[in-house]
């Protein structure tokens, strides 16, 4: 049986930011009237994950997304959960929540590694690109806070590439290879942003304004951060992740993985306890209904999705940014 490679709990839609490449702040338009607010207990919750580790190796992550994760009224609880039952646990947070109190909690709830969205070493940038004046200087004292007071914890930034950011993002990975307190950056590309409806070409449309424009000088930049991966800088990509960026980011209707995407391999659960493997296609249970993981993933359904996934094309935010993994097709997946 494949066994689940990859999983997010995406604990919360809500967000305080008002990011101009996200929409989480507004009304989910994927999410009915009668579901909103309607989350999953921490009993449920409890249930899902200890399930989930049956199905898992021991290195599975859980990661915790949002929206903003801090959010959750029960994340801590949650957290420890996860951690008592033997899974390794990541939350990504854009770092506003993260005083003094909050990095002590989560480093008493177990919490392994921390990823903090920051775009720029220049705060004007990061703040005109979340949408609220000083979140710079709140990603800045959230990495202090969580080196002082959440020591045995991973601290690392997510970095995205857009047209607004671009120019500044090797001066950025100079400063985060600088900083003794980051263990390393995870860089993304521009996607179509969150809670739109999708686009098939939504670099052209309205949100095309966080497209990179200039072709050859983005290729001269993906070729840099490929050198300085090579070099031992504290890029957590693999080279060929890197690559691949580099090819999106000149022709984004190019599927750009030489193989299939992994997300056939993935868990999701939405802010309102959905199973999903991807979010592109339907939904397989809801913990809210007690439904069981490990007979979810072995079913007919399930399946038929894992196929769908095989064939699919499209360079989505999940196969570029999440989870990319260069592997060589098995023999059982070639004759399927």
């Amino acid at each position: 049986m494949i066994k689940p490679r990859f999983g997010c709990l995406g604990i919360t839609d809500n967000c305080m930011l008002r990011c101009k490449m996200c929409q989480k702040w507004k009304p989910d338009i994927f999410i009915s009237e009668k579901d909103v607010n309607k989350f999953p207990t921490v009993a449920q919750y409890r249930k899902f994950l200890y399930e989930l580790r049956e199905l898992v190796d021991d290195d599975f992550v859980v990661n915790f997304g949002g929206g903003e994760a801090l959010l959750y009224p029960d994340i801590f609880e949650v957290i420890k959960i996860a951690s008592e039952c033997g899974l390794r646990t990541n939350i990504n947070s854009n770092g506003f929540l993260i005083d003094e109190k909050v990095a002590r909690k989560l480093g008493e709830a177990g919490m392994q590694n921390i990823k903090i969205s920051l775009d720029s070493v220049d705060p004007k940038i990061h703040d005109y690109m979340r949408g609220v004046e000083g979140v710079h200087a709140r990603v800045i004292q959230a990495i202090n806070n969580l080196h002082e007071f959440a020591p045995a914890m991973n601290v690392s930034l997510i970095s995205v590439i857009y047209e607004q950011t671009y120019r500044g993002f090797i001066p950025l990975i100079e400063w985060i290879n600088n900083n003794e307190k980051i263990e390393h950056v995870l860089i993304m590309v521009a996607m179509q942003p969150n809670n739109t409806e999708p686009e098939e070409h939504w670099w052209s449309s309205k949100h095309g304004f966080l497209w990179p424009k200039d072709k050859a000088a983005v290729s001269v930049l993906m070729d840099k951060l490929i050198d300085l991966k090579a070099q031992g800088y504290k890029i957590n990509n693999e080279i060929v992740q890197l690559k691949a960026a580099k090819e999106y980011l000149k022709q984004p209707d190019k599927f750009v993985k030489s193989t299939i995407c992994n997300m056939y391999k993935a868990v999701h659960v939405s802010a309102i306890g959905q199973i999903f493997i991807c979010f592109n296609y339907g939904f397989l249970g809801d913990i809210r209904k007690g439904d069981d993981i490990r007979k979810i993933w072995q079913s007919q359904e399930a399946e038929a999705v894992r196929r769908e996934i095989k064939n699919c094309k499209k360079n989505c935010h999940f196969l570029i940014n999440c989870y990319f993994e260069e592997d060589e097709l098995t023999e059982e997946l070639q004759n399927q």
